[in-house]
């Protein structure tokens, strides 16, 4: 949330350290035990002004790859059942769709608007994440 809040009051020296190890654990450990991996990935890539198609192809295949990664322990602790696997067959089919119509927005909003947007969201991530650890 403060690092929101720094690009929000104009702040161009970002406080997040580019030290590119330390976030791909914090990414790691965050997507892995509590499905959110998107803020510190945010943190990280955001101030580096990425062009849009860059920043969220790079932070698809992040995730394509940890998720991929995470398959064969989630398997050995039994995370995936039955349920969990009909559930993926039926929404399989709607990835397609899902992906289309993410790349005909991504080419028609604004740089501008997809940094902005990212902020947003990260901002409103953050205050959930916040508010569930004081609750």
């Amino acid at each position: 949330m403060l690092f929101c809040l720094q690009y929000l009051l104009g702040n161009k020296r970002s406080f997040a350290s580019n030290n590119v190890w330390l976030w791909s654990m914090l990414v790691g450990f965050s997507s892995t035990t509590i499905h959110a991996g998107g803020g510190p990935i945010s943190i990280y890539l955001l101030p580096t002004k990425l062009d849009k198609l860059t920043l969220i192809t790079t932070m698809a295949v992040l995730f394509c790859v940890i998720n991929l990664a995470k398959l064969v322990p989630y398997t050995l602790l039994g995370n995936f059942d039955r349920t969990n696997l009909l559930t993926a067959l039926v929404l399989m089919p709607l990835a397609p769709i899902g992906v289309k119509i993410g790349g005909v927005l991504l080419h028609r909003a604004s740089e501008a608007l997809i940094y902005r947007l990212s902020y947003l969201f990260l901002f409103l991530s953050g205050t959930k994440l916040l508010g569930d650890g004081f609750g």
